[in-house]
């Protein structure tokens, strides 16, 4: 793998489990540090978070590296969610990467049942991470810092994207997409992760949008037996 990222960090965190990363694992930490945005098809308990959530880390320690600085400032990393149930798991997994690796950086959930007073020190001290959902992150294009708060953003990765395409909520995804390419200064990845989907090229495309054209398709060849 090309560039000045640490893929052996990741590397030796799996062996640290006792885990060994699957090959649409290394293809989407390559793709995703080479500034490819996409959509990665891969089945239910596979380990697709890691596949997107350490590409996020690795870049995030680069820049470190290169400006200086010891931790991350500003929100770099939006996670969207359609299902509120799945956010505190997903918070607990990403946070096992950090805590591991020694990373004292705030990984915060934002949806409806999330307290007022800590939804207004979010906008004023944003996380490294938000994990939120759709309405939520509409919701933060209200506030009036809110060309503040995206500036800094790096990377949207949008998780079960089959349950948004082609809704309401899919196209509230779309818009904020859209809306964030607007104001971050960095050069936006976005990327979708779906477990069942049709037509992945029309699907990736649909996240996207239609300035960009050619996203990365990462399939995993995985077959899970099932048990009953």
């Amino acid at each position: 793998m090309s560039g000045k990222h640490d893929y052996k960090l990741a590397e030796r965190w799996f062996q640290s489990r006792n885990w060994k990363p699957f090959n649409f694992q290394r293809e989407t930490w390559h793709a995703f540090l080479s500034g490819e945005s996409g959509l990665l098809n891969a089945p239910t308990g596979s380990g697709k978070s890691y596949a997107l959530w350490i590409p996020c880390v690795l870049q995030i320690l680069e820049e470190l590296k290169q400006t200086g600085k010891k931790r991350p400032a500003g929100l770099m990393v939006i996670w969207v969610t359609p299902l509120r149930a799945l956010a505190k798991d997903l918070k607990k997994a990403l946070k096992v990467f950090c805590s591991d690796l020694q990373l004292d950086w705030e990984i915060e959930i934002r949806t409806g049942d999330t307290p007022t007073d800590q939804k207004s020190r979010q906008v004023k001290n944003p996380p490294t991470c938000l994990i939120t959902t759709p309405e939520s992150l509409h919701i933060l294009f209200s506030q009036k810092k809110s060309s503040v708060l995206f500036q800094d953003t790096t990377a949207v990765v949008v998780d079960e994207w089959h349950e948004l395409l082609g809704t309401k909520r899919g196209v509230q995804t779309e818009l904020a997409l859209a809306r964030i390419k607007t104001i971050s200064n960095k050069k936006l990845k976005i990327w979708g992760i779906s477990a069942t989907i049709g037509n992945l090229e029309e699907a990736a495309q649909v996240l996207m949008g239609a300035a960009r054209s050619n996203p990365v398709i990462i399939k995993a060849d995985i077959q899970k037996k099932p048990a009953l």
